[in-house]
Formats: C-alpha cells, sequence, structure tokens
C-alpha cells in the first residue's frame, strides 16, 4: 500500500508542477481530473445570482486532464464543470488562491483528491457529510408513518431534530473557525428560515409575538455585506431576498421602496457587479408584481438610480427597456389620482373624465374590433346590473379605435348597454393641454385590450390589473395600495 501510494504522487506531482510553472503569468490555474474525461471538451460554468453562465471551455487530455488557466481570478464561488450537452459533472469552488487540482471519479462520487485548496476539501467533506444526514433523514420519516405510539412518533422526531441540530452545529462551527472563508458565507446565505426564529439564546428578552418578528427579522440579513461580489457566484442570494421580503417586509410600497434602497445603497460602488444585479433584479420583480399597487416601488427605484443616469454595464437596450416601464407606468399608479381624460360621447357632446360624477367609476379601455372585449364586455355588463349598480359604481366606457366607429355604435346597441358612459377620444381638445395629458395610450398604457381601472369619488385610483369580480370586495374592505 505505501508503494502504490508513493507511485501515485510521483506520477501526479510532475502534473502540479507544470502546473506552477505554466502559472508564472497566470492568476487562475486550475486542473480537474477524471478518467472518464480523457479527449472530452468540457466548459467551466459559474453562478450570477439565479442564472448560471460559460465562462470557458478545455479538451481533456489523453490522460483526462482539463485545464482552466486565467490572467485575472475569477470571483470566488461555486462552479461547474459543464459537459458538451451542458449537464453538470462535478461542482467545486474557486478559492482565494485559485491555484489547485482536483481528481475525481465518476463512478464514486464521494471520491474526490484535493490539492492545495482547503476550501474545497472543506466544500467536498461538508457535501459527503451532508449526503449522509440527509439519508439518515430520509429513513427517520419513512419510518414515522410506520410507528404505532405517540411515544414511539416522539422518538423519531427528536432523533430527526438531532440531525438537524448537527447539521447546524457542522455550519456554525466551520463558520466561526473560517470567518473569511467564501464557504462560510454560503453557509451563511442558506441558512433555514426556522433557524432566525430560534429565541431560546436571544440577546434581548422577547416578550410577545411582534418581538419575536422584530428579533428574526433584524438578524436575518445583518451580516451580510452586499458589496461582497462573491454572494452572486452561488443559487443562494436570490431566496434570500425573496425569503426577506415575503416574511418581514409589509407588502406596501413605502415599506417595501425603504428596504429596497437600504440593501442597494449597500452595494459599494454602481459600476460593481452586486449593485447591477440588485437593481435590475428589483426592478425587474416590481416593474410586473404580483401585488396590485406594488408597481409604484419600481418608480421609486428609478427616480432615485435610473432617472438621468447612466452606467457602464447597464446596455442601451436595458435602459430603453427600463424608460419605457416608467413612462407606460408612473402617471396610473394606485393611490394617485387618474388623469383627466378628453373624450367625446355617442352624440358628440364633450365627457371627459372629470365631469363625470360617480361614487365609483369602472373605467373601460376596448376596441369594438377586439375579439376579447367583446367577450369580456358582456360579461361585465352581467356584473354590472346584479351588483355593481346596488353598489354606485358607474361605468366609463372609451372606444379607443375611432375607425371603427359604426361597430362601436353597433356593438352597443346589441348588448344592450345604453346604460354605460360611452366614449370615445375627442378629435380637438380645447385648453392649454400639452401633448403628453392628452395622450390617454401612455398616460393608462393602454397597449392591448381591455384594460380596466376602478376610480373612487375624487378620480383616485384603487385598482388595476385585477379582476372585475373583486371590485365589490376591493370597495367594500378597502384593499388597495396606498402610497
Amino acid at each position: 500500500m505505501k508503494y502504490y501510494v508513493f507511485i501515485f504522487y510521483l506520477i501526479y506531482i510532475p502534473v502540479i508542477g507544470y502546473a506552477q510553472n505554466e502559472n508564472k503569468f497566470k492568476n487562475s490555474y486550475v486542473e480537474l481530473k477524471a478518467t472518464e474525461f480523457k479527449n472530452n471538451t468540457y466548459y467551466l460554468a459559474g453562478y450570477y445570482g439565479k442564472y448560471t453562465v460559460l465562462l470557458d471551455s478545455a479538451k481533456a487530455n489523453a490522460s483526462g486532464l482539463v485545464v482552466f488557466k486565467k490572467d485575472k481570478k475569477y470571483t470566488e464561488g461555486i462552479y461547474l464543470l459543464v459537459d458538451k450537452e451542458k449537464s453538470i459533472v462535478m461542482e467545486f469552488m474557486m478559492d482565494d488562491t485559485q491555484q489547485f487540482s482536483i481528481k475525481k471519479s465518476l463512478n464514486e462520487a464521494d471520491v474526490n483528491k484535493v490539492s492545495n485548496s482547503k476550501t474545497n476539501q472543506d466544500f467536498f467533506d461538508f457535501n459527503f457529510f451532508l449526503k449522509n444526514k440527509m439519508i439518515a433523514l430520509k429513513a427517520l420519516q419513512e419510518s414515522l408513518a410506520l410507528q404505532k405510539t405517540a411515544s414511539d412518533s416522539l422518538a423519531v422526531k427528536e432523533n430527526m431534530l438531532a440531525i438537524n441540530a448537527a447539521i447546524k452545529q457542522y455550519k456554525n462551527d466551520y463558520s466561526n473557525n473560517n470567518p473569511t472563508s467564501v464557504l462560510a458565507l454560503f453557509f451563511k446565505l442558506s441558512q433555514p428560515l426556522d433557524t432566525f426564529f430560534d429565541f431560546e439564546n436571544a440577546s434581548i428578552p422577547l416578550k410577545n409575538r411582534q418581538d419575536n418578528l422584530s428579533y428574526a427579522k433584524n438578524n436575518f440579513i445583518k451580516d451580510l455585506d452586499f458589496s461582497d461580489s462573491r454572494m452572486l457566484r452561488s443559487p443562494f442570494l436570490e431566496n434570500k431576498i425573496d425569503t426577506y421580503f415575503t416574511t418581514f417586509v409589509a407588502a406596501v410600497p413605502d415599506e417595501i421602496t425603504k428596504e429596497v434602497f437600504n440593501i442597494l445603497d449597500k452595494t459599494g460602488s454602481m459600476e460593481d457587479d452586486m449593485f447591477s444585479y440588485l437593481s435590475l433584479y428589483f426592478v425587474n420583480k416590481y416593474a410586473d408584481p404580483k401585488i396590485m399597487g406594488l408597481d409604484r416601488v419600481f418608480i421609486n427605484i428609478y427616480n432615485k438610480y435610473f432617472l438621468n443616469k447612466t452606467y457602464g454595464w447597464l446596455t442601451e437596450k436595458q435602459k430603453l427597456s427600463l424608460s419605457f416601464s416608467y413612462k407606460f407606468m408612473k402617471d396610473n399608479l394606485i393611490g394617485n389620482k387618474a388623469p383627466n381624460l378628453f373624450m367625446t360621447s355617442l352624440n358628440g357632446a364633450n365627457n371627459n373624465l372629470y365631469d363625470v360624477k360617480a361614487t365609483y367609476l369602472a373605467l373601460i379601455f376596448w376596441d369594438p374590433n377586439c375579439g376579447h372585449c367583446t367577450t369580456e364586455l358582456p360579461k361585465i355588463k352581467k356584473m354590472y346590473e346584479e351588483v355593481w349598480k346596488q353598489k354606485n359604481i358607474k361605468v366609463y366606457a372609451v372606444n379607443i379605435n375611432k375607425d371603427m366607429e359604426k361597430d362601436w355604435k353597433e356593438f352597443i346597441e346589441k348588448e344592450q348597454l345604453r346604460d354605460w358612459i360611452h366614449v370615445q377620444p375627442s378629435t380637438v381638445v380645447y385648453g392649454n393641454y400639452s401633448k403628453e395629458e392628452v395622450d390617454f395610450q401612455t398616460l393608462y398604457n393602454v397597449f392591448q385590450t381591455p384594460v380596466l381601472y376602478l376610480l373612487d369619488a375624487e378620480k383616485t385610483i384603487i385598482a388595476k390589473k385585477i379582476g372585475f369580480e373583486k371590485y365589490v370586495d376591493i370597495i367594500e374592505n378597502q384593499k388597495f395600495i396606498k402610497k
């Protein structure tokens, strides 16, 4: 056995020596070796937030050695070796030195021989530890359903808790002993949410549920350095941020905006990766939010960080896209007064939006040539007849297609919509108004139909981009987002 080990290192040392000689002018030099690699082409890939990107390619030699070398270091993080089919062959860490080799057997997934990289050795050791713990957890989970007494079930659950505690302890011990390690950073990023609701060792007395929630919130991202671009080289960052906002931040624009600004202001230079990634992450998230009214967050972010600004990383296409979204969103925010509409009624008389007196007003932009409109309007009429009338909701229906005037009037008669206020854009608008003030399609973001808004008596927008079936519920419960 000693002879075998000696021969192995005798053969392997020249390879490492070759790397060191070659690396006189290389900041990053990584060797990955497996017999199964021989003569095949592989790609080096890395995380960029939730995305994975291909960074380099290399062909393995006859002995299965793949070398990736670069004059500039990669950002530390989790990287991937990917085959020609873009399947992941192995994961490893780019450490701070990036002068290492890994020998692997693909037939034995847990067997890795690492040279000159403590971080990678720690990474593989943890994965081996975690794999065994997860196998044990799965076995306990399966056995839990088979237990016949409460005491037996309790014993199994205690064993499961013990395993989870051991995993947590492993990460804590490693992080305490290696506080600057990129692996310790990823342990911090991937901590389960329930970890932050363990209040037994809280440094302050916790008297009630709100205390508990505040304590957990204060600790969830407190120790994260948002200028540390290493966080992007893992799949954990977005999940961490999503969990923070979903769990701890009230779903109202002011609260979300404050938290977003707090994070972005801590990313360091606005030309660096963390600001570029996170600023685009937030504007994309809130340009089309899942909760009505949170598009105001997009406007707030754009006004502070993008309006009349440019960055080296921001492409012209991205800049135009953001500007376009801002232009068509800024005038129709929930909680703002709706812009006036300069319209003409069926009989040719002026009937502007601000002229209409109504407790509530359902504003509908539609086109007689739109098949979806002609399907939806009869449904809205049914809702109007059965419910809206009793709730003092009037309908202000705007025909956006003046070329379809004949069809417009015929459809109104056919569907018996005479009880609504029907208008179309006025040919001439008198008064000191700018072009922007009469451009209803931009003001209300009308580029597909139908588009619906719900306004109150002061013409404040209280609902948009939500099914008309929910209008009464919104009115009765005031479920609309304010500033």
